[in-house]
């Protein structure tokens, strides 16, 4: 199996952090569970399929596809979910169909692009009702990691992401794209359930 370390983050050996983790988990259900009249999903970077995984459990009348950069994380997510559809791209990019889905998943993806402006411009073309986006909060997603002795020679930064929000920006950021029906924490991630323009 790929030892990914959006594997890791999924099953920390940390109890604190799989503590965070299953609260933030558990936070992203109950708001899918809310949602009415959505039918087709996808799930924008959904590395080995952890997530898609729990809202099968809760939303079996879901359909939800898969799509990641990543081949590797892709082959381990179709053994997992073998009847579900899986694309590679990137989130910037996708060559889907316009208004393809009722919901855009994007968990845990937005720091990760030099571009993030072009991922909501994306979501926002795929996605012809909501759009549920988290990111970590900063500044104390990296103390977090300083507090874990992770990231430590680069001060609690992950080394993977190019770009660092507090509540207030990516609100802004995604404000610009969506109407924001809510905002929450699920202490370290901002968690943003919106709607298309």
């Amino acid at each position: 199996m790929c030892d990914s370390r959006n594997l890791q983050k999924y099953h920390p050996k940390n109890i604190a952090k799989r503590i965070l983790i299953n609260k933030f988990l558990s936070t992203i259900e109950n708001i899918s569970n809310s949602l009415q009249g959505v039918s087709k999903v996808l799930d924008i970077g959904c590395g080995e399929a952890m997530v898609m995984r729990r809202l099968h459990k809760i939303r079996n009348d879901w359909q939800i596809d898969g799509l990641d950069i990543s081949p590797e994380s892709l082959q381990v997510a179709k053994s997992i979910l073998p009847d579900n559809n899986f694309f590679q791209a990137s989130a910037t990019d996708t060559k889907l169909k316009d208004k393809e889905y009722d919901l855009i998943i994007s968990l845990e993806v937005l720091e990760h692009i030099e571009s993030p402006q072009k991922a909501l411009v994306e979501y926002s073309r795929l996605t012809k009702k909501y759009c549920l986006i988290s990111v970590p909060l900063e500044p104390f997603f990296t103390w977090g990691n300083l507090l874990t002795g992770s990231n430590i020679k680069l001060w609690g930064k992950d080394p993977e992401h190019v770009n660092f929000w507090g509540k207030r920006g990516i609100t802004k950021l995604v404000t610009q794209y969506f109407d924001i029906i809510e905002v929450r924490i699920s202490f370290p991630w901002t968690i943003i359930l919106a709607i298309k323009k």
